[in-house]
């Protein structure tokens, strides 16, 4: 009920990402005529589960017909699941009911779990099952049976075919949990082919049922899928260490620069104090735990959240560690160490209760303030529509965007569901260019040949008889253009691009939106 309260009171489900209004737009088929609709190798059960539970909510009656907003209230059920796991897991590990409340309260306020249980974004369901399937394993393989171990590896698996890349972080270390449990080697060999057996068996069982609809892929297919790789979100280079710092920063403490490398330095104090919070609490828990540091159980516990940890932001430092779903599944281990902390003392004072009360309700009520920020943020959006549609005719108009504006997701599902032209110009009402395609879908292209490409694309435009606008993006400098780029992995790409727009067009101001932001008219130079 608190967060459907929240998401009432808010009033905006694209909170920070937009990526829900595309998964729910994806989804519609799922929702209106099933037997049809197309699987997706990377969301494999995510649609079809997503699907029936929006015609459920049909049915009932709320929201009928809006997907994107059915989508925010079911992540609100599976938030509440996953908080019960919290609490479940922390009270049969300290056994203390007042330490399970409080630790439950605490992983529910910390900023992108509370974020991504309140807007439309993918991830929640398939977190909650990994959730679940982690706790299980810090309780169970501390002495692991075959069935703990089967059942371990098909709720995860379930909950990474749901989400594909779930799959990374914790499966190392599921493994290096049963490779170093307390059993004799033959046995803990034969545990691991059990996990292993489990998870290829249940993703072989979701194979065969998927034959009957139209994108069923083979078992490898389902096991790999690729997504993201070969892109411009993958690579390495000093601009995802600040970004790494923005989303673990922002996973506890919504403080911003969530964005791009320059956003997160602009924030760099406020989330380096969150990390170095976050880094006091873990230095607290195993100082509190270092004499027990030999039960096999506290040794579980440790090499599963922490393993997760330390898997999961190596996959996330190769591709989007600003990402609020790329973390929320490796950072679990903030709330087990709180819990552990609570756990280690004496919980029987009643100022020390409300003391410990007090700090684990701080993160709800600094994320729900930051949250604030955004209310109404949906219906804003939808104004700005109306005056941007008045002010650019669609049919004469054509956009240049950076490419992660907002509004660029509202006219995408509310004008036509085309993509950017890259180098493919369309006749939709919505014909738009995006500075960073290439930087995304090209990332063996020349700096050169990727300005090339934009200029032909907007020189198609002017051709054609078309309106150009272009957005904010005209008015960056050089130096913010290449701290963009950096996070896809192409600063080099910035000073090609920036030259071939300010050398080959003028811009003058056209129109001003609080929600739309700043539009150019373009006009090529003589």
């Amino acid at each position: 009920m608190a967060l459907c309260g929240l998401i009432a009171w808010l009033q905006n489900v694209h909170i920070i990402t937009a990526n829900g209004m595309y998964k729910s737009i994806q989804a519609e088929p799922w929702i209106a005529d099933p037997a049809r609709a197309r699987l997706d190798p990377s969301n494999y059960l995510y649609f079809p589960l997503y699907g029936a539970l929006c015609r459920l909510l049909d049915w009932i009656g709320i929201d009928r017909g809006v997907p994107w907003l059915q989508f925010a209230w079911l992540n609100a059920f599976f938030a509440s699941i996953a908080t019960t796991i919290v609490y479940a897991f922390v009270h049969r590990l300290t056994g203390s009911v007042r330490a399970a409340v409080l630790s439950a309260w605490f992983h529910f306020g910390c900023g992108f779990v509370l974020l991504l249980a309140v807007i439309s974004e993918d991830i929640m369901p398939g977190y909650t099952l990994v959730l679940g399937a982690m706790a299980l394993a810090a309780l169970w393989f501390d002495r692991p049976t075959h069935l703990r171990v089967a059942l371990v590896g098909a709720l995860f698996t379930a909950g990474w075919l749901i989400e594909w890349r779930l799959i990374f972080p914790l499966l190392p270390a599921l493994v290096v949990a049963l490779a170093l449990a307390p059993e004799r080697l033959p046995r803990r060999v034969a545990l691991i082919g059990t996990l292993i057996v489990a998870i290829v068996a249940v993703a072989g069982i979701v194979q065969l049922w998927s034959e009957r609809y139209p994108g069923a892929v083979g078992l490898h297919d389902i096991l790999w899928t690729g997504k993201g790789v070969a892109t411009g979100w993958a690579g390495l280079s000093w601009d995802k260490a600040w970004m790494m710092l923005s989303g673990v920063g922002n996973y506890f403490l919504i403080v911003g620069g969530w964005v791009d490398p320059l956003s997160a330095r602009r924030a760099a104090l406020p989330l380096l104090v969150s990390v170095a919070l976050q880094a006091a609490i873990f230095l607290a828990a195993v100082l509190a735990l270092w004499p027990r540091r030999h039960e096999p159980r506290i040794r579980a516990v440790a090499i599963v959240f922490l393993g997760t940890l330390g898997a999961g932001q190596v996959m996330n430092l190769y591709s989007q560690p600003q990402d609020p779903q790329m973390q929320i599944n490796v950072m679990p281990w903030l709330t087990v160490a709180w819990a552990l902390l609570l756990g280690a003392l004496s919980l029987r004072s009643r100022g020390i209760v409300v003391a410990l009360a007090v700090l684990s309700l701080l993160p709800l009520a600094w994320n729900v303030g930051a949250l604030a920020r955004f209310r109404g943020g949906d219906a804003a959006a939808l104004k700005a529509m109306a005056a941007l549609e008045q002010r650019f005719p669609p049919a004469s108009t054509v956009f240049v965007y950076w490419g992660f504006e907002p509004i660029t997701m509202w006219q995408y599902a509310l004008w036509s569901r085309t993509w950017d032209w890259d180098g493919k110009p369309s006749d939709a009402k919505f014909k738009w260019i995006a500075v960073d395609a290439g930087a995304i879908r090209h990332p063996d292209w020349t700096a050169e040949h990727n300005a090339e490409v934009l200029k032909r694309d907007i020189d198609h435009a002017f051709d054609r008889g078309h309106r150009v606008v272009i957005s904010d993006v005209w008015a960056w400098s050089e130096a913010e253009l290449t701290g963009q780029l950096g996070a896809l992995s192409a600063a080099n790409r910035a000073s090609a691009i920036w030259r071939m727009l300010h050398d080959n067009y003028r811009a003058e101001p056209a129109f001003s939106d609080p929600v739309a932001g700043n539009y150019y008219e373009l006009q090529r130079k003589p």
